[in-house]
This record gives structure tokens, sequence and C-alpha cells, in this order.
């Protein structure tokens, strides 16, 4: 009796697991794709609703830069990026120590969250880069 219970949920679990799998697939799929909207600084900071979750391209001026290593012993890099009027977002770029320096004009493509928590800290208008490229 024992056995078949086991055999009847392995079968349920068997059949089932395709179906779950295949909807977390396609859940994943739509938030990776490559559908990014280009956008300024001043859009972000001026309607930060609307572009929550988004992703990105803009353009702007590097302000700050900090390097730094995450409890996992990881590197990132994390910088203020302003445009002409001084509006202004936080970037963060995991993996890599991007060699950056204040006043370098730079494009990224990230995805926007218009307020991050960071332990007891909420930081505004945070985007996290995929890619960050001198221009």
């Amino acid at each position: 009796m024992i056995n078949k219970i086991i055999v009847v949920s392995f079968l349920i679990i068997f059949c089932t697991f395709p179906l779950i799998n295949s909807s977390g697939e396609e859940a994943n799929s739509n938030d990776d794709s490559d559908e990014f909207v280009e956008v300024t600084i001043e859009e972000i900071v001026s309607n930060p609703k609307t572009y929550n979750g988004q992703k990105v391209i803009l353009e702007g001026y590097v302000g700050k830069v900090e390097y730094t290593t995450s409890s996992k012993g990881e590197p990132f890099t994390l910088f203020k990026m302003k445009d002409a009027k001084n509006n202004e977002v936080r970037v963060y770029y995991e993996d890599e120590h991007l060699q950056l320096s204040k006043g370098d004009k730079v494009k990224i493509k990230g995805r926007y969250k218009k307020e991050k928590k960071y332990l007891l800290y909420k930081i505004k208008n945070v985007i996290k880069a995929r890619t960050v490229e001198k221009i």
C-alpha cells in the first residue's frame, strides 16, 4: 500500500512538473526580454511610478563613484549619474569595478526602481545596470 502511494505521488509530481516549469519559464522569458525604453534622467525623476520596474536606456554624466565588495566577495560599482539640469539617479553595476571618473559621459542599460531598500535604508531612483558604456 505504501509503495502504491509513493508511486502515485511520484507520478503526480512527474506529470505536473513540466506544467509548473513551463509556466515559470514563460514568466522569466517575458521578464528577460530585450525591450528597453530610451528615456532621459529628467523623465525618470519626474515620473518614477511610470518607469518603476522598466528596462531603460539613458545617458548622463558620472558623479561620485564608489567601489565596493559584496558580503560574498564580489566586486561592484556604485555611482551617481546626472544630467545637465542636475537631475540624478543612482546606478549600481555588479561583478566588476568599472573604470569611471567623475564627469565621464556614459550610456547605461538597466532596470529602474523608484525605491530600493538596503537593510534600514531606502534609496530613491536606482538603476541596476546591465551595461555601462563610456561615450
